[in-house]
């Protein structure tokens, strides 16, 4: 197949050879220069979007036409033939070919799913191979190493083009019914003919230039060795997770669902996450279905083709529901948002533009922030499905920080959240949004510190605004203030700009900014980058001045250092939540601590008591646990015991739990209004532990060991000592507190941010142990909220289009609010030109008091 007889003819003259070698040269540059515009198309139109917002379908026929016109060039030098494209002196010519057809395919492709979309080193892979055997054609030139490594290129091409032969198969039939009919249908047999070029390009490399074809084989083994062994490593995943469902009914203990027991124990690694995604990202092998079938809502994220995963699908899926799947993915990767309640879907939608817009008081220890983001949709015109999506962001607030503004643009015009119960917001929402297909937008608040917000519509006709304010404590770390950028999870920002503006109310003084800020005349400092989720800024810590209040509704609120008090404890208990967020020093300090407490870890459903001789048996495997959810309400002696924890950000949230008789046990439990003393090793503090302590049911204090060690011996633990008219910010070690104003007028010196923070975190005190209720809710909370215009779990934001459709479901503004947070609402101390208009002002007011 790969030979050819070559007929006996006279010598050619030098004149015919050069010009024979020309023609025969023109094939090749022909090839390369379609194939460069056709490469080049795809990849444009891939990289920069410009193929959305383009009908998919011309510019597959575009790539078409370009590898219809080399195959009549190569049909017009007689160069392709069903046996003659696979001689050594045409092969690289029909190498060009294929690759064209190659290109044209994946762009059919994007018209019609055969694949879904490649993952990342696919198309690597695909990128590579190519490249490579096109440049065999220069194999004589090629350096000896380079020769080897191509070569085992080659072989590794040969298996990944052998593999996409089989995925194809059943679409061959319609394959010959497309070429027969269209010609069209002749790209499903690309794979097949690629892996043909490949062993044809081999033999001629080993018939003219080297025999040795080692390297290829090298290549092609490798490759098919390490499939194996991945497709043996998923079998032996699946097992052990079926290993701890099956067994989890074992334990007469257990108050927790099987898929917790899942989660703490698997390895938490890539493996693991895109077995448990299985069908939710990736496409499986299932004989019953076709591979092209649309991804559902259930998981936020675009289904892929990935080989690998393909074929370890083949060695068995993981007996687990949808369900079960996503609730361990939510506690061992960072896919919660994932996996949000949607209406509509947001696949095609990316942050274009963020502006994060800041006022910062370094002497009050908090910032204001409003975010704004520019939300666009990338789908093609024309595909109705894509057109309107649904935009959802998850951010994850610093403790204590609060949502206290929503601002959504209608037809151009910023249209301003109102602050409703959570209940009637979700009904407005979801009946706006799901059946009538209208603009609105909400922001509800979620454990552990996190807020969710939508934003509906967002299609391909415009770019969406939307602005969300916080109001954030500054943490207190190393003598210094730290300010964070607020993370979110949501569109992505890879190729967002960002405008960072800072303005310091009450002045900068000792304040250094990064030389990328420019001030302006007004005093903002500004920068413009490409979006950096890490941006921090340092800070100096200032003494907070005694002369800061705010007066509002009959109340003042001031701001000052906390000063915690302290309590006896005398530990006769520790319990130690262990998990693989402990390090190797902090296990051993503790094993250090054994001599003067009793150490006592749950495992399997009971406590057991740690000691020197067991801890080698027992604290090892404890501690690889991916998580752990300590169970405060089997604690008996409360005055006795103290918890040591730590943990890892993402984990297992107090929903997840709801009704399970862990759940129930932890309400009736912490109903009795028990509080537990606990203690949060540096480092890491879990979802789990950070809502209890937002819920304020732990007697909360977090160090090193060496203070653990401290207290211990000392036999006190630090109170924050809150009420209804004090709160406590730890990590910015504050506190508010709320008196009776006095019958006089309240000149401001701080601003209404102060009665925000305030109210968000009473709210969170008085909602504490009735968090455990189902379904609580509290009319006065709702109305301290509405005042105060926080977020929170009993109240949400909402901008609806029009002032019917508030009407309709019963919102409204109440009377005497602080409303939405802005920039203006400082409440700065005036300057000294402005104290000079104030008196000047009093002076004239009270001249003509008296001369009347």
């Amino acid at each position: 197949m790969f030979t050819e007889e070559a007929p006996t003819k006279e010598l050619p003259s030098p004149h015919e050879t050069l010009h024979k070698k020309n023609e025969n040269q023109i094939p090749y540059y022909l090839g390369y220069g379609l194939l460069a515009i056709s490469a080049a198309v795809y990849l444009i139109t891939e990289l920069f979007g410009l193929r959305r917002s383009d009908d998919g379908l011309t510019l597959f026929v575009a790539h078409y036409a370009l590898a219809l016109a080399f195959t009549f060039i190569l049909l017009h030098h007689k160069k392709i033939g069903i046996r003659k494209s696979w001689y050594r002196t045409n092969i690289h010519l029909t190498i060009i070919l294929l690759n064209l057809f190659l290109v044209s395919a994946y762009s059919l492709n994007r018209v019609m799913d055969v694949f879904q979309d490649s993952s990342d080193w696919l198309c690597v892979a695909i990128l590579i191979t190519s490249t490579t055997a096109l440049a065999f054609r220069f194999y004589p030139q090629l350096p000896s190493f380079v020769k080897g490594i191509g070569k085992a290129i080659l072989g590794f091409a040969i298996v990944l083009y052998t593999y996409m032969i089989f995925y194809v198969a059943p679409f061959y039939a319609f394959g010959a019914i497309g070429t027969i009919l269209l010609a069209v249908g002749f790209h499903i047999f690309v794979p097949l003919l690629m892996v043909t070029s490949l062993i044809a390009l081999l033999y001629k490399i080993h018939h003219d230039h080297d025999r040795s074809v080692y390297w290829a084989i090298i290549g092609g083994s490798l490759t098919t060795i390490y499939t194996i062994f991945f497709a043996l490593e998923w079998r032996n995943r699946i097992q052990r997770i079926e290993h701890y469902s099956y067994n989890s009914v074992l334990d007469d203990n257990t108050e927790l669902p099987h898929w917790i027991t899942i989660a703490e124990n698997i390895e938490d690694d890539w493996i693991t996450r895109t077995i448990l995604k299985g069908t939710l990202r990736y496409t499986l092998y299932n004989p019953n279905q076709w591979h092209f079938i649309p991804n559902r809502l259930a998981w936020d994220e675009k289904r892929i083709h990935d080989p690998l995963v393909f074929i370890g699908s083949l060695f068995g899926e993981v007996n687990l529901t949808e369900e079960d799947r996503i609730k361990i993915l939510h506690t061992i990767s960072e896919r919660r948002h994932k996996s949000e309640e949607r209406l509509w879907s947001g696949d095609n939608l990316v942050t274009a533009h963020i502006i994060n817009d800041i006022d910062i008081y370094p002497d009050l220890r908090f910032a204001y922030t409003e975010n704004y983001f520019d939300i666009k949709n990338t789908s093609e015109h024309g595909r109705w499905w894509g057109n309107t999506q649904e935009a959802l962001y998850t951010f994850q607030l610093p403790e204590g920080s609060v949502v206290t503004s929503l601002s959504l643009w209608i037809e151009g015009k910023e249209q301003k959240g109102i602050l409703t119960s959570k209940g009637k917001a979700t009904e407005a929402y979801n009946t706006i949004v799901g059946k009538e297909v209208r603009d609105p937008s909400v922001v509800h608040w979620r454990e552990g510190n996190t807020v969710v917000v939508r934003v509906f519509p967002c299609t391909t006709e415009e770019e969406r605004k939307v602005k969300i304010g916080i109001t954030t404590p500054l943490q207190v770390q190393n003598g210094a203030l730290i300010y964070s950028n607020i993370m979110f999870d949501g569109p992505s920002p890879n190729e967002a700009q960002q405008t960072i503006r800072i303005r310091f109310p009450k002045g900068n003084a000792g304040i250094q900014l990064p030389n990328t800020f420019e001030r302006d005349n007004k005093g903002y400092f500004t920068a413009k980058q490409s979006y950096d989720e890490k941006f921090t800024l340092k800070l100096p810590l200032t003494t907070i001045p005694k002369n800061n209040q705010f007066s509002f509704d009959g109340f003042t609120y001031q701001i000052a250092d906390h000063q915690p008090t302290t309590t006896h404890l005398d530990v006769k208990s520790l319990y130690l939540d262990l998990n693989n967020s402990w390090t190797s020093d902090e296990l051993s300090a503790i094993q250090n601590t054994l001599d003067y407490a009793h150490a006592i870890a749950y495992t399997e459903g009971e406590f057991i008591n740690i000691t020197q001789a067991n801890w080698s048996q027992i604290v090892p495997i404890l501690a690889k646990r991916n998580f752990s959810i300590f169970p405060f309400h089997k604690i008996k002696d409360v005055d006795h015991a103290l918890v040591v924890t730590k943990g890892n950000p993402l984990s297992i949230q107090l929903s997840d739990l709801k009704d399970t008789p862990f759940s129930d046990a932890l309400h009736t439990y912490f109903s009795d209004e028990k509080r537990i003393f606990t203690f949060n090793l540096t480092g890491g503090t879990s979802t789990y532990i950070r809502s209890l302590r937002e819920l304020r049911v732990l007697h909360y204090a977090s160090g090193d060991t060496e203070y653990l060690n401290k207290l211990i011996k000392s036999k006190t633990f630090p109170t924050a000592n809150e009420s209804e008219n004090r709160v406590v910010l730890h990590d910015a070690n504050v506190a508010i507190t709320k008196t009776v104003s006095d019958p006089t007028p309240n000149i401001n010196t701080a601003p209404d941010h102060l009665a925000r923070l305030f109210s968000y975190n009473d709210i969170m005190r008085q909602t504490g142990y009735h968090h455990f209720q189902k379904e609580y809710t509290n009319d006065n909370l709702v109305t301290e909220a509405a005042k105060a215009y926080v977020v929170s779990p009993l109240s949400s934001l909402i901008v609806l289009e029009t002032q019917a459709d508030y009407d309709r479901f019963g919102i409204k503004d109440v009377n005497n609010t602080l409303g939405n947070a802005s920039k203006q609402s400082t409440g700065a101390v005036p300057e000294p030109h402005e104290w000079i208009m104030i008196i000047l002002c009093g002076i004239i007011i009270l001249y003509f008091k008296f001369k009347q």
